[in-house]
């Protein structure tokens, strides 16, 4: 009996020891792996959008693109990446008409992640609400070309007198089911421009996500009105409800008038919004914003 206790146990510790053998390679095997994949060299962003106001004098204007790369340990490598760049065929902007490449040849240094490389925009051939993509691609690199190797530029060229730009909310008040809630004052908001005399207000109050609406600005008036639906003809919805405006008649606590809906031109440039909108959420559960804007 003993003889056989023995030898099961004998057999036990040599399957014991042939596991943590087959388990060591393993881990080394991973070990061995791990960051150890292509450097592949791509630009920051794939997509960005830029708002060009037309001025008197055409001024050019430089615009920067990150140039980046990732694979190995994604850790900033001790030699450096050699990164050319050039326009692609698939760019609406022509190089030479609406850009030019300040140059087409970029360092990122060793102890670095990113370089930046930078074009010049020629304002003068640009024509309000023409809109166009520059598109970039990466050509070639010391290291390796990601697949996503292209970064698309749109070149939003607008009149002197457009709304579009970041504003800063002077007064904001927020009303919930009658009662006066709080001020969001000091917030930032985007107005991107989308055709002459129409804009999109990227969100609202307390949430700046997901609670796009737009207006329209009368050219002679300058009176703002603020739509029930977006431009392909959904319906608005903010904060999962149905946006109001003042053609609904469903405001209960702040005006909604010609008064408390217009623009006004600066200027040095910082115009003014002030608009209503809200939400409806049955008589008596209304939530209402009355917002007066300044341009940065």
């Amino acid at each position: 009996m003993k003889n056989i206790l023995y030898k099961l146990n004998y057999v036990a510790v040599a399957i014991a020891a042939m596991f943590m053998v087959s388990c060591d390679a393993l881990l080394e095997q991973d070990e061995t792996d791990f960051g150890q994949g292509p450097i592949l060299a791509q630009f920051e962003k794939t997509k960005a959008e830029l708002n060009i106001i037309k001025d008197p004098e055409n001024t050019p204007i430089d615009y920067e693109v990150a140039i980046t790369f990732f694979g190995g340990k994604n850790v900033p490598l001790d030699r450096d990446v050699e990164v050319s760049i050039a326009t692609s065929a698939d760019s609406e902007a022509k190089e030479g008409v609406e850009f030019e490449l300040n140059a087409t040849s970029y360092t990122i240094p060793a102890g670095e992640t990113s370089v930046i490389a930078s074009i010049k925009i020629l304002t003068g051939n640009l024509v309000p609400f023409e809109f166009k993509d520059i598109v970039l691609e990466i050509t070639s690199s010391s290291e390796s070309v990601s697949d996503n190797n292209t970064t698309a530029i749109t070149l939003k060229a607008l009149d002197s007198n457009t709304l579009a730009g970041t504003y800063t909310v002077e007064v904001g008040e927020y009303w919930n089911s009658g009662n006066y809630i709080a001020s969001y004052a000091g917030r930032t908001f985007v107005v991107a421009a989308i055709a002459p005399g129409l804009y999109r207000h990227e969100g609202i109050a307390f949430w700046p996500d997901g609670n796009d609406f737009y207006f329209t600005v009368d050219a002679e008036t300058n009176v703002i009105t603020v739509l029930g639906n977006d431009p392909d003809g959904t319906p608005t919805l903010l904060n999962g409800s149905p946006i109001m405006n003042c053609a609904g008649g469903k405001f209960e606590m702040v005006p909604c008038t010609d008064e408390t809906n217009k623009a006004t031109l600066q200027a040095d440039g910082h115009h003014i919004i002030e608009l209503t909108t809200g939400y409806f959420r049955g008589a008596g559960a209304t939530r209402e914003f009355l917002q007066k804007l300044v341009r940065n």
